[in-house]
């Protein structure tokens, strides 16, 4: 496996939490749909779309009003249910894998700049990305290898230079509010900061809100906290 690429670590980050609650959501994923979708988008697709737009703006006022000719959202995907012969329920280990979406800037002419996409046209993205991975049969015996192309595929792509690369992850469906250990059930719920840029995605206590924990360069963090989508549609608490 090829080393990490240096733009997807970051020396000093930090670690925000910004919610959407139902209603928020219940908005987004009607303002988002669009009737030649396959299906109506998660509640994970409006919220990674609407974060990786607000950090498309980030990166253009860092880049002098232009936009980066590629941006990618990687999401990480569990190969559990994609295994050929399946899995045993008990077997343990954590198999993932990326899955990328890709935005290419369409640029025209001698204009270097392009307007940041709509929601709805990166919800699409996501959409898609997510419909063809789920579309993937991995064999036992390929297991490594699979892993090894997708993660190399996205390594060479920021390796081109010029590229963003946006990181997600989403616990949502993990009943983290449903484990007792001997002590009771949880009553709060978080993740630790980590030392790179990502995103992780936790369902709120009550099951139809997400929490977002967010992870970004010192610098761009207070840039991206007073984006107008992540004010409109998010409370935020410092952590």
């Amino acid at each position: 496996m090829k080393p990490t690429p240096p733009l997807m670590e970051t020396g000093i980050s930090v670690t925000k939490k910004i919610v959407f609650d139902r209603a928020a959501i219940s908005v987004l994923r009607a303002i988002s749909h669009d009737p030649s979708f396959p299906r109506k988008p998660s509640r994970v697709e409006v919220v990674t779309a609407l974060i990786w737009r607000a950090r498309m703006r980030v990166s253009r006022a860092k880049h002098c009003d232009s936009l980066r000719s590629t941006s990618l959202a990687a999401l990480t995907r569990d190969l559990r249910p994609r295994f050929v012969p399946p899995l045993p329920p008990s077997s343990c280990g954590n198999p993932v894998n990326m899955v990328t979406a890709r935005f290419v800037a369409a640029y025209k002419g001698g204009n270097t700049e392009v307007p940041v996409p709509e929601l709805k046209d990166l919800v699409g993205l996501l959409i898609d990305s997510m419909t063809k991975s789920k579309e993937t049969v991995v064999r036992r015996e390929n297991v490594f290898p699979t892993l090894l192309r997708t993660r190399n595929e996205l390594y060479e792509a920021v390796e081109k230079g010029k590229v963003d690369v946006f990181m997600f992850t989403s616990w949502c469906n993990f009943p983290v509010y449903k484990f007792d250990f001997g002590w009771g059930k949880p009553v709060w719920v978080r993740r630790i900061h980590w030392g790179y840029e990502a995103v992780i995605f936790l369902g709120t206590e009550g099951g139809d809100g997400i929490d977002a924990w967010v992870s970004f360069n010192r610098e761009d963090m207070p840039l991206f906290l007073q984006d107008m989508d992540i004010l409109a549609f998010t409370s935020q608490e410092a952590h």
